[in-house]
């Protein structure tokens, strides 16, 4: 049986904004008027207009206490932005406990494809090795990857010369070392993901982009959790040290968060091209993944079918070897090991690493931002990326992108006189998606009057049941939904049994550990 995973792991404090403004005195003296005396700021990141505000050591915040402080901050007169940063479930959290032995892992398992035995099938499916041969400037030479992950750790298969430890840094325990020190659970994911992007073409892991330089962003121990508070620390700073790409191998079902959504928006505006893994294990893509900033990337296997465990869905912007890949693993005891493992985690790494060679090809970052403006940037590479993708007979393009990214084709065509207002995406990807529109999203097969039947029947009768009522305590309803398994497997249940829209709430798993402020407007 697998051991079900805390949906909070823990409170990291309110992240508040006074508007453009970076002095922290008005949040100060919000915080005062609040009655949070005691509270310490910092920054959220070099230049960033947020400030996270921590309770004192030892002072424990709950889940609903949280929410109930935020909206308290939210009506003081100084304060344009607050919300609660929570580390919540990330990535594969549902099989983590199982991942050693899991037949869907692809871990040393039976389930392993035949043609994923070949230590270099993904680089082969993408076409990499050609792409290398027909480049002036291979393998990702002078390109810049930013890495949010576990941190790094010594390994065989990666050559310290690739990495750039002193632009990286440890948001996890704040502090300028970002090791990885391979203890907790399921550590060393960040070694893992980072052979993918770097490790060099004579190892037994073949990396995509040899020639770039990795820095390791630690920002979390582990891929079962996921702080989208410390991912918007990373990316202020990816801004601040001039990175080129951010490959982003995390995510998690909540992280609709303003403060992550304006956090993207300045990496992108400033040049950094972004991607994120779509998710595993999960019916919709996570966040930041499906921010319309970010190139989404699902997984493939070595048939060039879709993973059975990949997130999908319209948001996916490109499908890339993910399931059995030859990875570098870092434990405690060894440094040395070498096995197949499964996830868009490594479909993530893959494509970023493509992006390195698509710089480095058309003469850096500096050349391409200069001809067609740092901005647009990634609007540029994301119309490329899926106008030269490969997409086999039968491909479900609506969930899983265009096809499989393809790096020699990508390569070789020629860039346009000037880069696209968007990529190719639907329009809906391009507007910032609200609670409501957020909550729908976590059921992708329900229509959008089902699910706001189904989440409204939680609420008393009458004008308590109108989503202009609730309409304050939106955003703390998502987050409930999206952290708590049990609850979105309630809802789950009840859509698929097609409710009336006079549902009631007697087969409903209960909303638990809330503020007054939604407390009052639930029917129990």
């Amino acid at each position: 049986m697998r051991k079900r995973t805390r949906p909070v792991r823990q409170f990291e404090g309110i992240v508040i904004s006074s508007g453009k403004s970076k002095n922290p005195r008005p949040i100060r003296a919000a915080l005062r008027r609040t009655g949070l005396t005691g509270w310490k700021i910092k920054s959220l990141g070099p230049g960033a207009p947020f400030f996270l505000a921590m309770p004192p050591a030892k002072v424990n915040i709950a889940t609903g206490a949280a929410w109930h402080l935020t909206y308290q901050l939210r009506n003081d007169r100084e304060v344009s932005h607050a919300e609660p940063a929570f580390e919540t479930a990330g990535l594969d959290a549902a099989f983590e406990g199982a991942r050693s032995r899991s037949t869907r892992s692809g871990v040393g398992t039976a389930t392993d494809l035949p043609g994923s035995a070949p230590h270099d099938w993904a680089i082969q499916a993408c076409n990499i090795r050609e792409a290398w041969r027909n480049s002036p400037n291979p393998q990702g030479a002078g390109v810049l990857v930013g890495h949010p992950d576990t941190g790094y750790a010594a390994h065989d298969q990666l050559d310290p010369s690739a990495l750039l430890i002193q632009k990286g840094y440890n948001f996890f325990e704040d502090s300028t070392d970002p090791r990885d020190p391979l203890s907790g659970n399921f550590p060393g994911h960040g070694t893992s993901t980072g052979s993918v992007l770097i490790s060099a073409d004579d190892k037994d892991v073949i990396g995509v982009a040899p020639q770039a330089k990795l820095i390791p962003l630690r920002v979390n121990d582990s891929v079962i959790y996921f702080s989208w508070r410390r991912l918007c620390s990373a990316l202020y700073w990816a801004v601040d040290k001039k990175f080129h790409i951010l490959s982003m191998s995390l995510g998690g079902l909540f992280g609709g968060s303003g403060a992550l959504e304006q956090a993207i928006q300045h990496a992108s505006k400033n040049g950094i091209l972004l991607f994120a893994a779509a998710g595993n294990h999960v019916s919709s893509v996570v966040y930041p993944a499906r921010m319309p900033d970010v190139i989404a990337v699902a997984a493939s296997n070595a048939n060039s079918h879709p993973w059975s465990g990949s997130s999908n869905g319209p948001e996916v912007d490109i499908t890339a070897p993910g399931e059995s890949i030859w990875r570098a693993h870092a434990t405690a005891q060894s440094k040395s090991i070498v096995d197949r493992s499964s996830g868009t985690s490594y479909a993530t790494a893959h494509v970023a690493g493509i992006c390195a060679l698509w710089i480095a090809h058309h003469g850096g970052w500096a050349a391409l931002s200069k001809r067609f403006g740092a901005e647009n940037l990634g609007n540029l590479f994301k119309e490329t990326l899926q106008r030269t993708s490969t997409k086999p007979a039968g491909w479900d393009t609506k969930n899983y992108g265009p096809g499989i990214v393809e790096a020699s084709k990508l390569l070789s065509i020629k860039l346009p006189a000037k880069a696209p207002v968007r990529a190719m995406r639907a329009a809906s990807r391009f507007q910032s998606l609200g609670p409501w529109e957020r909550i729908e999203a976590l059921f992708p097969d329900s229509s959008s009057d089902m699910v706001r039947s189904v989440v409204l029947s939680h609420f008393r009768s009458g004008e308590t049941r109108s989503t202009y009522f609730i309409a304050p305590v939106l955003d703390e309803l998502h987050f409930h939904i999206a952290t708590d398994p049990e609850l979105r497997s309630s809802i789950a249940t009840r859509l698929k049994s097609k409710p009336k829209k006079s549902t009631t709430r007697s087969a409903s798993t209960r909303l638990s550990s809330v503020s007054p402020e939604l407390r009052r407007k639930l029917a129990y």
